[in-house]
Formats: C-alpha cells, structure tokens, sequence
C-alpha cells in the first residue's frame, strides 16, 4: 500500500469525485446532527457552506445519500471550496486517509481547551 497521500486539489478528477461522494454524504449527516461548527470554522468560505445547508434544509426529508447526490449536483464549487480548505488527506482514489468522524476528532483535538 502506497504510503502517498493528497490534498483535495492534487488529486485527479476521478479521484475528486469520490472524495467529494464520501465528503458530502458525512457533511450531510452532520448537518442532520447540527455539529457543523468545526467544518464551518475551517471551511473560511461562510458563502459555500450557506448554499449547502438552504440546499439541505429545503429538502431535509430525502435520505443521507439523496441529499448528498442532489446538493453535489447542485452546488458542487460549493463542496469544492470547503474541501480545499480542510486539512483532510486522501489516498489516491480520493478515500480520506482518516474516516470523516477521525479527521473531526482530531480536529476538535486541536481546538483551543478552556480553563
């Protein structure tokens, strides 16, 4: 197994779409939690995610994946904004070398810790 991973920007079109399939659908199921804040605060475009989510609202009572497929078809720049902002590394078939639920707990790992 090749030890090589990517950011979302190098990786191929094919490879693009596929992380943009795993991305959207655990976007999606945050967005049904209401624990978006970490992906908000890193994403830096508050445009990009506002589309997604009036997307996501207007059509909360499809399924994970049918939100998903239809947000991408709709707003996929969107997608692709807040994924070249995320510090998220991929193989090179666009799978996330950590789960989305690892890279979201490494990330609020990071987050500054009250006293």
């Amino acid at each position: 197994m090749s030890e090589d991973t990517f950011g979302f920007n190098e990786l191929t079109d094919a490879a693009q779409d596929n992380a943009l399939e795993t991305f959207a659908k655990y976007y999606v199921r945050q967005y049904k939690q209401d624990n978006l804040e970490i992906i908000d605060a890193l994403a830096g475009d508050d445009e990009a995610v506002a589309m997604i989510n009036q997307i996501l609202e207007e059509n909360n009572y499809l399924t994970v994946a049918k939100l998903a497929a239809m947000s991408i078809s709709m707003v996929k720049s969107c997608y692709v904004k807040i994924l070249n902002e995320l510090s998220a590394r991929f193989d090179a078939d666009g799978e996330p070398v950590k789960t989305w639920a690892e890279w979201m707990q490494s990330e609020h790992a990071k987050l500054p810790q009250e006293d």
